[in-house]
Order: C-alpha cells, then sequence, then structure tokens
C-alpha cells in the first residue's frame, strides 16, 4: 500500500476511522455530520448538513484531492451512495452489491445458518408480529441499534421494518479481515447512565474473551458473503452461542478500540494475531445529551486538544464539539475513552466519567 495516498473517509461520523489511517500511516480528509474539533486538528474536513446526508456526500467530497475513499458506518443502509462514490474514485470498501446483500436479513440470515450459525427468527414481509414470544421492530435499513424496539403482540407489518425474534444475552462484534477472526468486543447498548434510548449502540469494550470455538469455523466459512476487507459480525453471546443480528462489512466503531488496546493497525489488513504483543482492555463510550445543552468553551477535554497530536496516545475524549454548539436532548455529544486491566474496570471508569459530564453539563442548556 503507497502511504503517500491521502485517503478520504465519509459517513456519519469519521474522526474514528481517520485516527485508525493515521495510525497506519496514512494522510487522510473527511466528510461527516460533524467535523469536530479533534478531526479539523489533524486532517481537511467538510460538514454534510443532516438535511443533505447521505445524498451530499460524494459532491461534497469533490473538494478534496483524488484518491481512494473510504465509508464509515451508516452508508452500508445507502449503496446508491457508494456506487456514486465509486464512479468518480477508487473504492476502499465493499460494492454496492456486496452491501445490497448483506444488508437484507432474508438473504443473509440463510447464509449464515448454512454455515452453522443459529439465527433469530424473522417474520414473512407481509405478516404481523407474532402474538407469541419477544419480537423487535427493526428498520431494515437500520444502524447503530436506531429505531429499534420492542414490537407488540399482532402488531400489522410495515414496509420499512421486520419483525425479528428477540434473543437474551450480551451484544457483542467481532472484527475480521477477510476470512480472520481478529478480535472480539463487547458492546454498550441503550446504556442509560449514557442516556442513550433502548438498543442504541453507546460504545464498545475490548478486547474480551469468548468461549474458544464460538466463532473461528463460521467466520471462516463466511467467505463469499462479503469481499476481503474489514468488517465486523455483530452477536448475541447467548448460552455459549453466538447469534449473529448483522454483518457490517466496512470499518467499524470498535475497531479504534481493539487498535488501542492491541499496538496494531487493522486498516492495513497485514496482522498475524498468534504475533501480536500483550495488550490492556480499551473501552469507549458515547455520552448522549440528558438535556438540550449549549457545549461549554472549555472543560476536561481541553487537555487533548492542547497535546501534541499522536495517533497511538489513546485520549480521555474524542469528538469534541466546538465551542457553543448546541446539541438537542438524546443526540451524541463526546466520546469517552479508558484503558484499564479488565473489561469491569473499564466500565467502572467509563462510568465515572459519564457522571462527571452530568455534573459539568447540569446547567449548560441553551
Amino acid at each position: 500500500m503507497d502511504r503517500d495516498q491521502v485517503i478520504g473517509v465519509v459517513g456519519a461520523s469519521a474522526r474514528a476511522a481517520v485516527h485508525s489511517l493515521l495510525r497506519a500511516g496514512y494522510k487522510a480528509w473527511a466528510v461527516d455530520l460533524f467535523c469536530d474539533r479533534d478531526l479539523a486538528m489533524v486532517a481537511p474536513c467538510a460538514v454534510c448538513p443532516l438535511e443533505d446526508y447521505p445524498d451530499a456526500l460524494p459532491e461534497l467530497a469533490k473538494q478534496f484531492p483524488p484518491g481512494p475513499v473510504m465509508y464509515t458506518g451508516g452508508l452500508e443502509n445507502h449503496p446508491q451512495v457508494v456506487a456514486e462514490l465509486a464512479a468518480s474514485c477508487e473504492l476502499w470498501g465493499n460494492s454496492p452489491a456486496v452491501l445490497e446483500r448483506v444488508r437484507d436479513p432474508y438473504r443473509l440470515f440463510p447464509i449464515l445458518a448454512e454455515v452453522g450459525f443459529r439465527v433469530p427468527a424473522i417474520v414473512p414481509h407481509e405478516l404481523p408480529c407474532p402474538t407469541t414470544g419477544r419480537w423487535l421492530r427493526k428498520p431494515i435499513r437500520s444502524g447503530g441499534g436506531l429505531g429499534i424496539r420492542f414490537a407488540t403482540s399482532g402488531e400489522p407489518a410495515s414496509p420499512d421494518h421486520i419483525f425479528q425474534e428477540f434473543i437474551e444475552g450480551v451484544p457483542m462484534s467481532a472484527v475480521y479481515v477477510g476470512t480472520t477472526l481478529l478480535d472480539v468486543s463487547e458492546q454498550l447498548v441503550g446504556e442509560s447512565w449514557l442516556h442513550a434510548p433502548p438498543f442504541l449502540y453507546c460504545g464498545s469494550i475490548g478486547p474480551v474473551e469468548i468461549p474458544p470455538g464460538v466463532l473461528g469455523s463460521q467466520i471462516r466459512a463466511c467467505q463469499g458473503i462479503a469481499l476481503p476487507g474489514l468488517g465486523n459480525l455483530d452477536f448475541i453471546l447467548h448460552n455459549g452461542q453466538a447469534v449473529p443480528v448483522e454483518l457490517n462489512p466496512r470499518y467499524s466503531a470498535s475497531i479504534e478500540v481493539l487498535e488501542h488496546a492491541i499496538g496494531c493497525s487493522f486498516v492495513t489488513h497485514q496482522l498475524d494475531p498468534a504475533q501480536r504483543a500483550d495488550c490492556c482492555v480499551v473501552g469507549k463510550a458515547i455520552y448522549y445529551a440528558p438535556h438540550d445543552i449549549n457545549f461549554p468553551a472549555s472543560g476536561p477535554w481541553d487537555a487533548d486538544l492542547a497535546t501534541p497530536f499522536d495517533p497511538w496516545r489513546l485520549p480521555a475524549f474524542a469528538d469534541i464539539p466546538a465551542a457553543g454548539s448546541v446539541i438537542s436532548a438524546g443526540q451524541p455529544v463526546i466520546t469517552l475513552l479508558v484503558s484499564g486491566s479488565s473489561p469491569t474496570q473499564c466500565q467502572e471508569r467509563l462510568q465515572s466519567r459519564a457522571q462527571e459530564l452530568d455534573q459539568l453539563l447540569a446547567e449548560r442548556t441553551p
């Protein structure tokens, strides 16, 4: 790979992927919804207005130097936008055809079942929610758990949603490259201490141990579902089994956690998990606004903004908004990052940091 290339990153939030590219030795630019301060410090970036997202991304990307472009979370649900990007630049990621295949649970789940996974039951499009069992009402074009809720018994079908069996267990995410499992993190989902709605992704802690043999053979058997490259399989660890709920064939939010923990760059695709050094555990948490917030001009994140950038230094805060930004209740505010000796210790430290933010932001209403 040519490290002199400048790689573009587009998506809802680009900061983590840009930092990963910098750890791999690349330069980068970005277009996303925020253009946060710690992103703008290290890469040219532009904001895509929410009302124009994601359709405006390809046009906004044209203001930057030509070269490869990779996409982050959310764009897997918009293959037409990915196709437009691919028409004018080299695409670092899976093609629109692959996205159409893996983001359709009616096509994906039977394939996963064939290679040995237990998969959640899903109700045929035109049928209402069953009257027995526990079911989720899930947007077909879902992302990060947004819009998922429990379905009501007998609820009528919707053309934009599916009814999917609710699986009790621990939400996790496995990062892979090609057919090689790299590592696993535990997901924080719908955490009240982060003011996140139910089912919404709000962080990752990893790496974590899972029972031997839970994923290895199935990941290798998934060859052909998605093209070689970085991706992640979201699953529920249920009674010692991995029950997949989504396959995301692109850079995922948990990658920066694992990169910092292990000390390896994942975007190079040149990893040998057997030869990596001993690692710590790293956790990240997305703090959501408990009420409308006017973001302070200064705070504990000032140290991260003042410290010379090192892509391998784990910041305490990331995705730092501009001073004075008005952030509506329920929207993401800032990302917290910690390290520790165990997943439990990381979660305790994240919770403590979130409580400090609660106190700091209690009076910061617009």
